[in-house]
């Protein structure tokens, strides 16, 4: 399985025959990744301190953070699961 990068769209671009559109979080294989960022159409992802505080993210929002933080079966978890995940994994990463 190739990599995995979640990036945030910055303007309008079709992949996989749908739209997305800017603002948008999304998870692709390495190669339609970096074609995106070279192209200026996206950034990596991150959580920055100024965005919306993860309390208040959607369980779409949610999953796309942990996808980045690497969780395994975030798909699966419901929202509640998936702020349980996320902030196991960042104490993980500050330890």
């Amino acid at each position: 399985m190739a990599k995995q990068i979640t990036l945030k769209i910055t303007s309008a671009v079709s992949i996989g025959g749908k739209i997305i559109g800017p603002n948008k979080t999304v998870t692709l294989d390495e190669p339609l990744a970096k074609n995106l960022l070279h192209r200026g159409r996206a950034v990596v992802f991150t959580i920055d301190e100024d965005e919306k505080p993860i309390g208040k993210m959607t369980a779409a929002e949610l999953k796309a953070v942990a996808q980045g933080l690497n969780i395994e079966g975030a798909d699966a978890l419901n929202k509640a699961d998936l702020l349980e995940a996320i902030q196991k994994a960042e104490e993980a990463k500050q330890e």
